[in-house]
């Protein structure tokens, strides 16, 4: 659990992140991710990662 809580990343370094990546997007592509976009990608990772606990958690009770 300790592990798993060290590779956990904090609100402030998730937000470091995501500036680092517009930034990048921004000076290599011409791309400027609009506050929607995010917003928007934000909402499909949610729906991906609840996906993803469900599947592994039907696969673990068919066990």
């Amino acid at each position: 659990m300790q592990e798993i809580a060290a590779q956990t990343l904090t609100p402030e370094q998730i937000k470091e992140r995501a500036d680092r990546t517009r930034a990048l997007l921004a000076e290599r592509f011409g791309h400027y991710v609009t506050d929607e976009e995010s917003a928007e990608m934000r909402r499909k990772m949610r729906e991906a990662t609840a996906t993803h606990r469900a599947a592994l958690a039907e696969a673990e009770s068919s066990r």
